[in-house]
């Protein structure tokens, strides 16, 4: 009985240490949709997978930001409810400050001293049709992120 106990605690323990902590932004965000969720038809919401932690970095600098990836929601009565044909919104965070792209996937890239995030993006925001590929990337130089994608919602 006590071997039992012993091992329920250590599970408890080493998953509670694994748990990453979320800003107070990404917990927004996330409430959100799970308001939006439950509103419809009395959803039920998983996150999943969305919030992850990245690094973005140049030779002008680094920051620590989080990423919530829309794409990982998940809502019980409404298949759709957090994408369109478009993409969905992936929304980073830093230092505070919320930044929203509608994508259709993104990846770290590092190249040389740099770690890029690389966003997937319908084709119209590249003065091509919406099926069509596009591409836009950040990185954090001098304090901020810079692209040369259109202004950051």
């Amino acid at each position: 009985m006590y071997t039992k106990l012993l091992a329920i605690v250590a599970t408890l323990v080493s998953s509670a240490g694994s748990a990453m902590a979320v800003s107070p932004e990404a917990q927004q965000l996330i409430d959100r949709a799970a308001a939006d969720c439950q509103a419809f038809e009395n959803g039920e919401f998983d996150q999943g997978d969305a919030i992850t932690e990245i690094e973005l970095r140049s030779q002008f600098g680094a920051v620590y930001a989080e990423l919530v990836d829309e794409s990982q929601y998940a809502c019980s009565s409404a298949a759709s409810l957090y994408c369109g044909t478009g993409g969905c919104m992936l929304n980073l965070i830093v230092n505070g400050e919320t930044m929203a792209w509608q994508a259709t996937g993104w990846r770290l890239i590092d190249w040389g001293p740099d770690r890029i995030l690389l966003i997937g993006r319908d084709g119209g925001w590249c003065g091509g049709a919406g099926a069509e590929v596009c591409y836009e990337a950040l990185v954090w130089s001098n304090g901020k992120i810079l692209t040369v994608g259109p202004e950051p919602e």
